[in-house]
C-alpha cells in the first residue's frame, strides 16, 4: 500500500499511573530507540508510557493473529539488539496458543501512546485495500493509460548530506546535469508523454489507477487471465493533494457522503474535469513487479496480513513495531509493515483490509478518529 521529513521532540509527559512505567524516551537521545528513530524531522510527537489496561479493547483482542504477522516482520527486521532479543522470543511461540502471544507482547513491550502535533491525543486511521485493474502489456484503443516503473531521471538526494533537516529530496537530472523538482502528476500524463519508455502496464481505467497511486499497490489483470502484482518503488517528491477535501469544500459533495465510493461517482460523471480535479494531487508514484504468488508485500519487504497490517509514517513508528489502534469500530493489535504517501505524522495509521470488493467497500469508507500505541521492546537485561 504506500508516502516532508519530520523531527521528534520527546516532552516528559505524566499522567494518571504513568509514574509507574518508564520515564518518556527522547528517541534521538535514549540508546534504546536512537536506533529506531531518524535523527532529522520537522514535526514533533510525544511518547507517553501506559499500563495495559490504559488500552481501550485491548483485552478483547486475539493477539495471536497480530502474532504470526509479527514474526513475518520479524524475518525482515535489522540486526538491532531490541529487536533480535524479542524477535527470537517469538519464534519460540506457537502462534495459535492466544494465551502465550499475549504473554509475549505484554512481557516484552512497553506501550506508549502517541500524541501528535500539539499534543493531539486523537489519531487519524484511515482504510486501505490492494485494488485490482485490467491492463495490458502493450498500449491499445482500450488500455490506454499508463503505469510507470521508476525512471532514470529521478534521483534522490541525501539531504543530510547537505545538512538540510527534511528527508530526501527527490528530483530530475536533466540532460545538461542541472538537477530541478521532479515533473508534477498534470506534466507526467501530459500528451508530450515525457516518460514513455517507462510503462510497466497500460490500464483502462484512470480512476483506479488514480486510486491505485494512493494505495500504494495493487494487481493488473491481464486478458490471459494472468495477474501481475505491483508495488511502490519510488515517487516524484511533490505534496500529496486529497482531492476528497476539495470537492467537499468546493461544493462538489456533501462532507457526511464524501468516501472513495462517492468521489469515483462524481469523476465518472464529469468527465470534463476529471483529470484537472485528479491533477490537483502533484504527487505521483512509480511502480515496481512483484511476484504475486508469494502474497501481497509492504514497504518493510514482509507479506501483509489482512486487517492485521497498517501502513504508517515510519519516521515516528518504526517498521515491524506492533501497534494498537483503537476507534469507535475497530479495536486490534496491528503491525506497522507498510507506508504511503499520503500517511504522514505520528497521529496517523493506514489500516489494510485485504482484497476484493468489500475490502474496497471497507477502506472506502474508512476514516475515524481514534487512538494509536505503539508497543516498543522493553530494555533488555544483559544475558
Amino acid at each position: 500500500m504506500f508516502k516532508n521529513g519530520v523531527f521528534i521532540t520527546a516532552a516528559v509527559i505524566f499522567f494518571g499511573g504513568c509514574s509507574a512505567f518508564s520515564p518518556q524516551f527522547n528517541a534521538e537521545e535514549t540508546p534504546q530507540f536512537a536506533e529506531m528513530f531518524p535523527k532529522s524531522r520537522n514535526q514533533s510527537a510525544v511518547y507517553a508510557p501506559v499500563s495495559w489496561g490504559a488500552i481501550g479493547g485491548w483485552r478483547k483482542d486475539d493477539l495471536s493473529e497480530a502474532l504470526s504477522a509479527f514474526v513475518k516482520s520479524c524475518r525482515k527486521m535489522d540486526s538491532s539488539l531490541s529487536w533480535e532479543k524479542v524477535c527470537r522470543e517469538a519464534y519460540s511461540i506457537d502462534a495459535d496458543d492466544t494465551v502465550s502471544a499475549r504473554l509475549f507482547f505484554e512481557t516484552h513491550f512497553q506501550p506508549y501512546e502517541i500524541y501528535g502535533d500539539g499534543n493531539r491525543r486523537e489519531s487519524l486511521i484511515t482504510g486501505y485495500y490492494l485494488p485490482l485493474l485490467s491492463g495490458s502489456r502493450i498500449k491499445t484503443e482500450r488500455f490506454r493509460y499508463p503505469i510507470y516503473k521508476k525512471p532514470s531521471n529521478l534521483v534522490v538526494i541525501d539531504a543530510k548530506a547537505f545538512e538540510i533537516n527534511r528527508k530526501n529530496l527527490r528530483a530530475q537530472l536533466l540532460e545538461n546535469g542541472r538537477v530541478v523538482p521532479y515533473m508534477a502528476r498534470a506534466e507526467i500524463e501530459s500528451n508530450d508523454e515525457p516518460l514513455r519508455g517507462n510503462e510497466l502496464f497500460w490500464v483502462d481505467d484512470p480512476i483506479g489507477l488514480f486510486f491505485m497511486h494512493i494505495q500504494g499497490s495493487g494487481l493488473i489483470q491481464t486478458e490471459n487471465g494472468e495477474i501481475h502484482q505491483i508495488g511502490y518503488a519510488e515517487q516524484n517528491g511533490r505534496p500529496y493533494f486529497a482531492i476528497g477535501a476539495y470537492l467537499y469544500e468546493s461544493g462538489r459533495i456533501a462532507k457526511d457522503d464524501l468516501s472513495m465510493q462517492t468521489i469515483r461517482t462524481y469523476l465518472e460523471k464529469n468527465q470534463g474535469e476529471m483529470f484537472e480535479i485528479m491533477h490537483k494531487n502533484q504527487s505521483f508514484i512509480f511502480f515496481e513487479e512483484g511476484n504475486s504468488t508469494l502474497g501481497v508485500f509492504g514497504t518493510q519487504g514482509a507479506p501483509l496480513t489482512e486487517k492485521r497490517s497498517i501502513a504508517v509514517d515510519q519516521s515516528f513508528i518504526p517498521l515491524g513495531s506492533p501497534v494498537f489502534i483503537n476507534t469507535d469500530d475497530l479495536s486490534r493489535l496491528t503491525i506497522a509493515q507498510d507506508t504511503g504517501g499520503a500517511i504522514r505524522g505520528a497521529a496517523r495509521a493506514d489500516f489494510f483490509w485485504g482484497r476484493g470488493k468489500e475490502a474496497e467497500e471497507k477502506a472506502g469508507a474508512m476514516k475515524a478518529s481514534g487512538k494509536i500505541w505503539v508497543l516498543l521492546p522493553k530494555e533488555q537485561e544483559s544475558e
